[in-house]
């Protein structure tokens, strides 16, 4: 296998063979990503603004100075907007579901608005925008105001519950206050009946109940182990300790009556704090405010027909061209003239195009029929196949015609080159068309032509010139008939299903005689093989320019490496596309074995692709042809090589 690096000219190459996998692949790409965009709705984003105040509630008041939180404020509360209570409030009120949906019902509908809804705090500021997305635009307006109208209702619905439950707090407080107060009161009362006369001088009891005070308000805001509430225990010890001398009775009086002072003074603070919180829950004032609401929705994205147009042919390209290179690196056929050359050991003789399936597409009908065939893979009619195989004659003047003169120039045919196999790997390469263009080829130009059809098991040659198969080869080989008998010329070609105009469309035919095969042998290997062959062979090199025989292919039968030995020279003909390298391979080194001497190759059905140098000298000397002669003529006038 042939190894080389591509360069320009073989990725033009390349994208010329795979043009139609191409162009499909950027078709198919294109109308791809233009059905995907048209089929994407456009989205409307419509945005509510909300601002929301920071204050203080008497709960928080309450609660402030032994919980910290250290959260952001605003960030939470736009995360809180997307909650499920809320998302679940705002699907009741849009009538997404009801009190008689059931869980899971519930739980997709909340999904869905909730992906819907953007929530983003604006820069540094105390705002949050709420932002809807929606295929319809007045339903994004409806979704984006719900969600607000509905958080602004939640927060104040929290704000009245803190304040309720900061309310039933302080009733329960003051409640249980009032009972210990009047409790200590009566106490005192007694006691300040049985001692009137109190030694504790009047400073120190003061000192001790401002200590006692600030000691009990001190313990609503730290604990006993915070640094002020133990300083301040130990100046209360203090006091007592120089107080040692009084009678029991003096310093209960004295620390009953500082109780009663600081229940009477939090009793009084406690009633104020009652009526703040009555005032904040009768108040039905919220934290959150609207600041814009959403009265138009404007479209987020929307199809882009032109970008979808860029971007699928560039991919389509990019993906047209990755796949006609795996094809082509998948393709086992070989690619250039250079590797044929290379791998075969021998020169490339000549290159011949490929020919139309009708005589001429001079109409668009016809161009467009012979389009769909080679899509269709159709086969061809017997008139195709017989201007396949005659287009030398029919049309002389075409690139195909000159392709096989300049495969006669190439042969240098000589004295040790008269008699000539033509051959190929596999089936179906083109053989026969080639024998019967060449030898036509040859014979306008004024040599005396033998074509024997020695393919036994599939001749045409006879078929295509409308002729009788038998006798033929065979039969003179088995000596049933004279070498003279068999063998057919111009006459016989007139007798056939060639008409004399036809005959005469062109000169040539007169300088070609054909042996057809004869009746078909049981086994064509043991005629192809015997001494009666080789004489007929020597015969006719006497009698003929040029005889050259026909042969099955190489590798499936033994017919071609039998009649190889016995002719002067073989030229194999090779379809690429159709064999594979390492087949065409085998099928020289099989000829190499048995003594054959292959002087060449011929590259049949070879499109412009292959090699561009090669091929456009053949559209050059046809329109050269047809500027020096009238058209009237053309057909008339032989063609000297």
């Amino acid at each position: 296998m042939a190894q080389y690096e591509l360069n320009l000219r073989d990725y033009i190459r390349i994208f010329r063979k795979q043009r139609l996998l191409i162009t499909f692949t950027l078709f198919f790409v294109t109308a791809a990503s233009l059905i995907f965009t048209l089929g994407k709705t456009a989205v409307y984003e419509a945005v509510t603004t909300v601002k929301v105040e920071e204050r203080k509630t008497i709960a928080g008041l309450l609660t402030e100075w032994i919980v910290f939180s250290p959260g952001d404020t605003m960030e939470s509360q736009a995360k809180l907007i997307h909650g499920f209570d809320i998302m679940k409030k705002t699907a009741l009120r849009l009538g997404m579901i009801s009190d008689k949906s059931s869980k899971p019902e519930i739980d997709e509908k909340v999904s869905q608005l909730s992906g819907k809804i953007e929530t983003e705090k604006i820069g540094t500021t105390n705002i949050i925008r709420i932002i809807a997305h929606s295929t319809d635009s007045q339903e994004a307006i409806t979704i984006a105001n719900t969600v607000a109208d509905v958080y602004i209702e939640e927060n104040l619905l929290e704000k009245t519950r803190q304040a309720r439950t900061a309310r039933q707090f302080i009733e329960e407080q003051i409640a249980s206050l009032e009972k210990r107060l009047q409790q200590k009161e009566e106490a005192l009362r007694k006691l300040s009946q049985k001692s009137r006369d109190i030694v504790l001088s009047e400073p120190i009891q003061q000192k001790l109940a401002e200590l006692q005070f600030n000691l009990t308000e001190m313990l609503q805001k730290y604990t006993e182990k915070h640094p002020k509430v133990i300083q301040l225990r130990e100046q209360i010890k203090e006091l007592e300790k120089k107080s040692a001398g009084v009678s029991n009775e003096d310093l209960n009086y004295s620390r009953l009556k500082r109780e009663v002072d600081a229940d009477r003074k939090l009793f009084s603070m406690l009633k104020e704090k009652l009526e703040e919180a009555r005032i904040t829950e009768a108040e039905k004032v919220g934290d959150v405010s609207i600041v814009n609401p959403a009265v138009t929705a404007a479209i987020s994205s929307a199809p882009n027909i032109m970008m979808a147009l860029v971007v699928g042919l560039i991919l389509g390209i990019v993906l047209g061209f990755a796949l006609a290179l795996i094809v082509e690196s998948l393709d086992t056929s070989i690619a250039t003239i250079e590797d044929v050359e290379k791998i075969v050991k021998v020169p490339v003789l000549g290159i011949i195009p490929s020919v139309s399936w009708s005589v001429e597409a001079k109409t668009q009908k016809d161009m467009l029929f012979n389009i769909k065939k080679q899509f269709l893979n159709q086969p061809k009619t017997e008139a195709e196949e017989k201007y396949i195989r005659l287009i030398s004659h029919y049309n002389p003047t075409s690139p195909i015609a000159e392709a096989y003169r300049n495969i006669h120039t190439n042969l240098k045919l000589s004295e040790g080159k008269k008699a000539v196999l033509i051959t190929s790997a596999g089936p179906r390469e083109g053989k026969s068309s080639i024998l019967m263009n060449l030898g036509i080829a040859i014979a306008q130009s004024g040599m005396k032509i033998l074509l024997v059809a020695s393919d036994v098991r599939r001749p045409v040659i006879s078929r295509t010139l409308g002729i009788k198969r038998e006798p033929g080869l065979t039969e003179v080989l088995l000596g049933m008939v004279d070498l003279k008998d068999a063998m057919r010329n111009i006459t016989d070609f007139m007798l056939g299903d060639m008409n004399f105009e036809e005959i005469m469309a062109t000169p040539g035919l007169d300088n070609v005689w054909v042996l057809p095969s004869g009746q078909l042998p049981f086994n064509p290997a043991k005629i192809l093989e015997s001494k009666e062959l080789s004489e007929m062979i020597e015969k006719v090199k006497k009698e003929f320019d040029l005889v050259i025989f026909d042969s099955p292919p190489v590798l499936p039968v033994t017919d071609a490496s039998l009649l190889a030995t016995k002719m002067d020279c073989v030229i194999m003909v090779y379809e690429i596309g159709r064999t594979s390298r390492d087949a065409l391979l085998r099928a020289k080194n099989q000829l190499d074995s048995v003594g054959a001497k292959t002087i060449g190759i011929i590259l049949n059905q070879t499109r412009h692709e292959l090699d561009a140098d090669v091929i456009y000298p053949y559209h050059y000397k046809y329109r050269y042809y047809e500027s020096e002669k009238p058209k009237e003529e053309t057909k008339k006038q032989p063609i000297a090589t």
